[in-house]
């Protein structure tokens, strides 16, 4: 076949197009794979939660996002407990307490010791007098020594029995008569199983409830049995002294003050706002409410009042309110996430 000067001018034109199109698609590749490239190194976006309405705060989060998240809303209960006021008392430290009961303990043994050696030397003192009545088959010598041996271990015995008063004496002056060496409370304590506790209590507050809840340093909070009156009054704790035990596990450890809440009255209205609901952020305590809307608004409380249960009442907001019992610090998170500018925002 013959190219004639007309098909060379095609070839060349359509190979020449076939190059301009080719270019042209690496370039518009290249400037695909440079903004795909862009893409992936900005950030990613996230879907804006905190918005403003009528000069509040407010937070707005998906279902999803709250079951997640471990968010959970439940409308406030109705109180109905009584009144009470902060009481302030101290972790005892025991080591008085044990000291004075492993005295009691030693005496205690060296009392049975000391009678098992003077009821065998009071025997071999009657033996030896037998012998001697019967025409002098022991010697005088034999019989004094009999004597004396018997008197020694009596004195021991005696010696013992003085060691184990004064140590019983002792506890039961410094820490009353319920903590006596050698009862289970005792052994609780020593074993550190029990923690002793030296509560402040009003002049005008009555008896002693058998029960309280203890909160200590770092939300640590223990219930509190009664023991009994207190033996002597700590300065460092004013008010009439009770002591009460906690389980050894709780936390608390000797030397720590703690807070304790007392009935003071008759019940108190309000709402109940239990302390998982609270979150503290400028030297002030807060609940977040949640809107009919979905939103949530954070809005301040007064934790001055509790209940018996450890759980705070409040007289705003109202019964049934519904506020975050859950996740409330996640919540407060977002809020102040919010606030802190972004990579971005200087773009």
């Amino acid at each position: 076949m013959t190219i004639t000067p007309r098909l060379r001018m095609i070839f060349a034109v359509a190979i020449g197009v076939g190059l301009i199109a080719a270019a042209i698609w690496a370039i518009g590749a290249a400037r695909t794979e440079a903004s795909a490239e862009a893409d992936r190194e900005r950030p990613v976006a996230t879907p804006q939660r905190v918005f403003t309405d009528d000069g509040q705060t407010v937070l707005r989060i998906d279902a999803a996002t709250l079951a997640r998240s471990g968010i959970f809303t439940a409308p406030l209960t109705a109180s109905d407990g009584a009144a009470t006021v902060p009481v302030f008392a101290t972790v005892v430290d025991t080591t008085r307490l044990t000291d004075l009961a492993n005295a009691w303990a030693v005496g205690v043994a060296q009392v049975s010791a000391a009678g098992a050696r003077a009821a065998a030397s009071r025997a071999g003192l009657a033996r030896t007098r037998l012998l001697y009545a019967d025409a002098q088959n022991a010697s005088l010598a034999q019989l004094q020594a009999a004597q004396a041996t018997y008197a020694a271990d009596q004195a021991g015995a005696n010696a013992a029995q003085v060691q184990a008063a004064t140590a019983l004496a002792s506890a039961r002056q410094e820490f009353g008569p319920a903590l006596t060496p050698g009862s289970a409370l005792v052994d609780a304590i020593v074993s550190r199983r029990s923690l002793l506790l030296q509560v402040a209590l009003p002049p005008d507050a009555g008896a002693p409830p058998p029960t309280l809840i203890v909160e200590g340093d770092g939300g640590v909070r223990a219930p509190a049995r009664l023991v009994g009156a207190a033996a002597r009054a700590d300065p460092r704790v004013p008010g009439r002294g009770a002591y009460y035990v906690v389980p050894g596990s709780s936390g608390l450890v000797p030397g720590m003050s703690v807070t304790a809440q007392l009935a003071t009255g008759g019940p108190v209205r309000g709402a109940t706002v239990p302390a998982s609901a609270i979150v503290s952020w400028q030297g002030r305590n807060w609940i977040y409410f949640r809107r009919a809307d979905g939103g949530f608004v954070r809005v301040a409380i007064s934790t001055d009042q509790h209940d018996l249960t450890g759980n705070y009442i409040v007289h705003d907001p109202a019964p049934g309110t519904p506020v975050a019992t859950r996740g409330a610090q996640l919540l407060l998170s977002e809020e102040l996430k919010s606030q802190t500018p972004t990579e971005s925002d200087g773009d």
